[in-house]
């Protein structure tokens, strides 16, 4: 029973201790605020949906511009061109081509 409470003593503690002072791209929990993280460096908690391919909250620095790991760097949009835009012109409707769009028969 002793045993029992001790060890059980020694998982709480090293529950609570796992998460605090994360470096940059360390793993925080966002419902403690930036406790989990490393202030002095200047490091906050994100949440994992603003963040990038992540499944879990990350410390990263307030000014994201200055992050060095993947999870934390900021993503950037290329001209504003997104995977969903069609190319501006895909050819000539079939109206428009030389015979009509009308098939002809091969003699």
């Amino acid at each position: 029973m002793k045993r029992s409470l001790v060890f059980l003593a020694v998982a709480i503690i090293a529950a609570f201790a796992a998460c605090s002072n994360q470096g940059e791209g360390e793993v925080c929990n966002i419902e403690n605020d930036n406790a989990d993280c490393k202030t002095d460096e200047g490091l906050v908690c994100y949440p994992f949906n603003q963040l990038n391919n992540v499944s879990s909250d990350r410390c990263c620095p307030a000014d994201r511009s200055r992050a060095t790991h993947p999870a934390c760097v900021t993503a950037i949009a290329v001209g504003g061109i997104t995977d969903a835009q069609a190319p501006a012109d895909t050819g000539p409707a079939p109206s428009e081509t030389p015979d009509g769009g009308a098939e002809t028969d091969a003699q």
